[in-house]
């Protein structure tokens, strides 16, 4: 099953700037997609993400190198454990959030 990929661009003409903020994007995200909820993101700046392998306390294999064995693709993970389907970027905050 392939996730649809769906890209937020902000263009801004002035000093306003867009919010960074994971839960203000959280709201946009399932806004545009109700009633589809996160099941999961990653915030590349903080190199941080929401693993369910850590919520089970076993190691995250999705920041290994590219050429591990025992790497995961984390789309691949939310598709089969989240059931994702929909994978939201916001290239100006460096976030991509997953929605099921």
């Amino acid at each position: 099953m392939a996730i649809d990929r769906v890209t937020v661009a902000i263009e801004i003409d002035g000093d306003a700037r867009a919010s960074e903020i994971l839960a203000d994007l959280r709201g946009v995200a399932e806004t545009l997609f109700y009633p589809m909820k996160l099941v999961g993101f990653w915030d590349y700046k903080a190199n941080l993400h929401l693993c369910p392998q850590e919520e089970r306390r076993a190691p995250c294999p999705h920041n290994l190198p590219g050429d591990h064995p025992s790497r995961i693709d984390y789309v691949s993970t939310l598709q089969r454990e989240r059931r994702a389907s929909i994978e939201l970027h916001f290239p100006h905050a460096e976030i991509t959030i997953y929605l099921s």
